[in-house]
């Protein structure tokens, strides 16, 4: 397996995601095989007209073994939207913001931390996440290494999680899983439901519970694996699309590789 070196991995992105603006999701030939069953196609949109705008932050940067990682927090359970998950540091974009301005603002405000960007790569296809009601720009950078232990803001992140990029190479590290979405009495027309984790096998099983979740969907995912982690939803559709592209720019298309060693480029 050939290295990706600190040259290649920056230029080689650039060359992939910097598309014009209306560049749509469909010309960049990128899979959606990461999608939940429930998802339907949704994620490819067309989003809501009052949707809300909000961009990720995927900072490839490497750490003090020199493998590329790929920093992601998981989220307070108590929260409402995606309460336990694995996700990107990101949010609304502001107004007068570009999505790389707020990927890069909420980076910081989560993790406490601004990345040192050697390079800003471009944007993966936007999807519409239809629980939270976001349209969401994925926006790559690669970073120099992390000199500060990271700060989360603990109302947002219960923990940081250093992913390697090798681990999204590997399609063995890819299995489906079992949840549920809980189905709540209303209250309004824009209560939307909520998740809950369940993985006892039982895919399409419609549950009572009380008053207040008055139902719940199984449902399969697929996700990606490391460790005792479980990398699903919008995040492993935004990964598995990132491992898409780097892919494309290998010659001998392997699916895994090893990081260069990046004491010596000053990165």
């Amino acid at each position: 397996m050939k290295p990706i070196s600190c040259e290649f991995l920056p230029n080689q992105l650039v060359r992939l995601l910097n598309r014009p603006p209306e560049f749509s999701a469909s010309e960049s030939g990128l899979g959606w095989g990461m999608a939940p069953e429930l998802a339907y196609g949704r994620h490819r949109g067309p989003a809501r007209i009052r949707s809300r705008q909000a961009a990720v932050a995927v900072v490839l940067t490497p750490d003090k073994a020199g493998d590329w990682i790929i920093p992601l927090t998981r989220r307070p359970t108590a929260l409402r939207h995606h309460g336990g998950q694995i996700c990107f540091p990101g949010g609304r974009i502001e107004a007068g913001e570009t999505p790389q301005q707020a990927a890069l603002r909420e980076f910081e405000e989560e993790l406490g931390v601004r990345p040192d960007i050697v390079a800003y790569c471009g944007q993966l296809p936007s999807q519409y996440v239809y629980a939270s009601d976001n349209q969401v720009t994925p926006v790559i950078f690669v970073a120099r290494q992390q000199g500060r232990t990271w700060s989360p803001d603990p109302s947002e992140v219960d923990e940081v999680l250093e992913l390697p990029l090798s681990a999204i190479m590997r399609d063995r590290n890819i299995r489906r899983i079992n949840q549920c979405r809980s189905i709540r009495k209303a209250k309004s027309m824009n209560s939307p439901a909520s998740s809950c984790g369940r993985d006892d096998g039982s895919a399409g099983k419609i549950t009572h519970f009380d008053a207040a979740n008055v139902a719940s969907l199984d449902f399969k995912a697929p996700a990606f694996m490391y460790q005792d982690w479980q990398i699903w939803g919008a995040t492993a559709v935004i990964l598995d699309q990132l491992a898409q592209c780097l892919r494309r720019s290998m010659p001998d298309k392997s699916d895994a590789f090893d990081s260069a060693n990046l004491a010596s480029s000053g990165i």
